[in-house]
């Protein structure tokens, strides 16, 4: 997903699902994978609802990662917590710049656009924040003993 929220989305209608087709699990000892099956068809569902945005991977890279993954590591809840505290850093301008680029449907061209910008300043800027934001997340894990 190309967004933490897009995440929360698909979360939620994934628990909806569940909670309505409980009564069709056989086996509870195998609710993990019919919980993954759900998540993953609800991700490619909402997945295809975005197929516009250039932030979305394809859907064989999509059961790749699904398939070499399985569960949602630990870590990612310390990461989405470094991620949005170092968001919280940046300036306003910067924020709201690599906000906007990411939310889904929305395209560099359009943003540079819309805010009378070259598309290649855009682009650049959006690349050293994302740079800038990585060191700065790598920085508080490891501040917090993580990786």
């Amino acid at each position: 997903m190309p967004t933490w929220h897009d995440v929360e989305e698909v979360v939620q209608q994934t628990s909806l699902i569940a909670w309505k087709k409980f009564d069709e699990l056989d086996d509870i000892d195998r609710f993990g994978g019919w919980l993954m099956m759900i998540a993953r068809f609800e991700s490619l569902k909402y997945r295809r609802s975005l197929a516009r945005s250039p932030l979305v991977f394809s859907d064989k890279l999509t059961e790749q990662l699904a398939d070499a993954t399985g569960t949602i590591a630990a870590g990612d809840a310390d990461r989405q917590q470094a991620l949005e505290r170092c968001l919280q850093k940046l300036d306003q301008a910067k924020r709201d710049l690599i906000l906007k680029v990411h939310k889904p449907g929305v395209t560099v061209r359009e943003y540079a656009q819309q805010n009378d910008r070259p598309e290649q300043a855009v682009y650049k800027s959006v690349q050293r924040l994302r740079q800038q934001l990585l060191r700065c997340i790598k920085q508080t894990l490891a501040d917090q003993g993580l990786s």
